[in-house]
């Protein structure tokens, strides 16, 4: 056991001996005997004793609190059976208690019995997950009653799991995570080796796709799909957090959970600012969730919406909105459009590589409107999570043109996961691409940027449209983090820009980033040969440099440098490519498709390459340019390869300008920037032989 997971047991157990909400329970049952003490058996289901999860050929069982519970799937879905508790005074408001399995009204659940009679009810949720339900028997005060646990269902989610009843002073309601409160407790909080320090990563497990991104009342809202109980993808739920400058992020709790056999899938979210939903019950537009319900063999869209905030989520009774009866038909984006006073729906039947377009006028019913696709990269096996806005021409003053990104599963440009994009005109029913449809735009050349979305409802007076994507591939995707999987990229601005070659996408960090920065260290008219050491050093740096194309093959930056381990950034002058090689980044065997150079084209301009680098404790983000083209890759390295260098291979270079900074935690403000060596302004040619 490692040493992190010895102390957030401990500490695990230390929070749940304190809990103060627990404090005035009175526990009916909470099954860690050895047997049932207490209650009558019938049938088989639920065997002579309680057991440790999951039994044998059932899915694993998860939230339940100790080592024990009720389980009804002794011998699988096939038995029946109940569980009758001994007679207990009702001395308190509501019973509480954890269930699961499946939802069977009158055929798997738990009653409770006054004078022989079913007062109350409740089954499970077809879900392995346990979640606390209570009752409200303030009207059956002092009264004598029993509970009953019962599975009378055969065949599919025929079974009912029930953990820690007890008589509460208060409704439960929600999971029982007491690992995330202790990890909070923890010393190695945000701490652990490869923790990203000014990348959103969740506190605990599983992450990838950013949803629901929207601004309101002042906070930029990032939903994410989580699993929020293991580190592995499963039981996808919509994790939560939000941020006043896109650089803190606050945790809120999970937002929408899978429930019902149904996962919520990728979807957006919008603020309902004319109530044309209806969901609205006061003063506050409603905040409206459009995600996709995922439950085997069958995609469709549902709605939740909150009325405080975005703190709490309810799902529409109506679900589903959209169902085109497809196994394979997800990720709505919703915007409204101006110009046709109505909703506009753009969502993937990812398998047949096609988008359709969808109008709305209150988000609950929706019309077809036009396809597009299936085109664009010819080897990829499907499209998914698409995005579609508008955006200025940055050197073409008053025109605009619509951009529609869309990512695949595989055969992206740097191998595995990874997204394209379209630009054209959208009148509203019809998306028309500028270029031929089989043109080609690769949203970013690494291996590590996917399913990007952008945030709506930015106020028009700051003006900029700004997304975020994963930062990891599907390919590749079970990294070596511990206890969290997953990391977002930083937000990106984006324009667009004509040129030879059409209209481009330009990304550019976000302005806001430059409030991590520590004390700027600068290089000038350094001429290369070989390698040199910048003199500075750092785990977490922010770098620009300028090199002016000479006579040398390549050049560039290593980063991440050790004992045999660095990060290649470099310029071949010959292909005209912009490159990461990440082959002796640091760990790379967990997965033997990891390894590998990638990247593409980027035109210098007045004879010089401009590189634009941000490096997080595991990954690397480079801005080419100015933003025409972006890398973006995991990196594992060692913590205490923290060196930098500059190189020129095949001849000379010249480095006209460097600058780095060292980037503070936006996780503990405390914590001192990563690299704070200053290097005085050098001049000259420094070589250095090769290693």
């Amino acid at each position: 056991m490692s040493t992190l997971l010895r102390t957030v047991c401990a500490a695990t157990l230390l929070f749940l001996a304190s809990l103060p909400a627990l404090a005035d329970d009175v526990v009916i049952a909470d099954f860690e005997a050895s047997g049932y003490d207490g209650w009558t058996i019938e049938g088989t289901a639920f065997g002579r004793h309680p057991v440790r999860g999951a039994v044998s050929g059932q899915q694993e069982v998860i939230g339940h609190l100790g080592e024990r519970l009720a389980n009804s799937f002794h011998e699988g879905d096939s038995t029946t059976g109940a569980l009758t508790s001994a007679p207990f005074a009702l001395t308190q408001p509501f019973v509480s208690f954890l269930i699961a399995g499946g939802n069977h009204e009158g055929e798997t659940g738990i009653e409770l019995l006054v004078d022989g009679k079913v007062v109350r009810t409740a089954t499970g949720n077809d879900s392995q997950v346990l979640r606390w339900k209570s009752w409200d028997v303030r009207e059956l005060e002092g009264q004598q009653a029993r509970i009953r646990i019962f599975d009378r269902r055969e065949g599919g989610w025929g079974h009912i799991t029930v953990d820690h009843i007890v008589l509460s002073d208060e409704a439960r309601s929600g999971f029982h995570r007491p690992e995330l409160f202790a990890y909070r407790e923890s010393a190695d909080y945000y701490r652990e080796p490869k923790r990203p320090q000014f990348h959103f990563t969740s506190e605990l497990h599983w992450i990838n796709d950013p949803n629901g991104l929207v601004f309101y009342d002042g906070e930029y809202h990032l939903f994410y799909q989580h699993h929020p109980f293991r580190n592995y993808w499963g039981h996808m739920s919509w994790g939560h957090a939000v941020s006043r400058d896109l650089v803190h992020w606050k945790h809120l709790p999970v937002a929408i959970y899978d429930d019902n056999d149904v996962m919520a899938f990728s979807g957006c979210a919008v603020v309902d600012w004319q109530n044309s939903s209806g969901f609205g019950t006061g003063d506050r537009p409603p905040m409206v969730a459009i995600y996709t319900g995922h439950s085997p063999g069958r995609q469709v869209q549902n709605l939740a919406f909150s009325n405080d905030r975005g703190r709490t989520w309810t799902k529409f009774a109506g679900n589903p909105v959209l169902d085109v009866n497809n196994a394979d038909f997800r990720d709505p984006k919703v915007f409204w459009h101006e110009p046709t006073s109505r909703w506009v729906m753009v969502v993937s039947l990812a398998v047949e590589k096609r988008l359709q377009f969808y109008g709305s006028e209150d988000l609950k019913t929706w019309e077809h409107l036009s396809d597009f696709g299936p085109t664009g990269a010819a080897d990829k096996p499907n499209w998914e999570c698409p995005d579609l806005f508008e955006l200025p021409v940055e050197n073409r003053p008053g025109e605009s043109k619509w951009v529609l990104e869309v990512d695949m599963g595989g055969g992206s440009i740097a191998g595995g996961s990874g997204g394209e994009y379209f630009v054209g005109q959208f009148d509203g029913t019809t998306f028309t691409p500028e270029e031929p449809a089989d043109t080609v735009k690769w949203v970013d050349y690494g291996r590590d940027f996917y399913a990007p979305v952008s945030w709506s409802d930015i106020p028009k007076q700051d003006g900029r449209r700004i997304w975020i994507g994963w930062m990891n591939n599907w390919q590749t995707a079970m990294l070596p983090t511990h206890p969290w999987r997953g990391a977002m990229s930083v937000p990106r601005t984006l324009t667009l820009r004509h040129g030879d070659d059409g209209y481009r996408l330009i990304q550019r960090p976000v302005r806001e980033l430059k409030t991590l920065r520590g004390e700027e260290t600068r290089i000038t008219e350094l001429g290369l040969k070989g390698r040199v050491s910048c003199g500075f050093s750092g785990t977490r740096l922010e770098i620009v440099a300028e090199f002016e194309v000479g006579e040398a093959d390549e050049f560039g930056l290593r980063v991440r440098t050790g004992e045999s381990e660095a990060t290649v950034i470099g310029y071949n002058r010959n292909d005209g490519q912009l490159f990461v090689d990440r082959t002796d980044s640091g760990e790379t065997d967990f997965n033997d498709q990891f390894r590998g150079i990638h990247g593409g084209p980027l035109e210098p301009q007045d004879g010089r390459v401009r590189m634009h680098i941000l490096i997080d404790e595991s990954s690397v983000e480079v801005f080419g340019g100015d933003g025409e083209i972006v890398i973006t890759e995991r990196i594992f390295p060692s913590p205490e390869s923290d060196g930098v260098e500059l190189y020129s291979l095949g001849g000379t270079t010249r480095l006209a300008t460097l600058s780095a900074w060292p980037l503070g935690s936006i996780w503990h403000k405390s914590e001192s920037t990563g690299g704070r060596n200053r290097l005085p302004n050098r001049r000259g040619t420094v070589p250095l032989p090769q290693r």
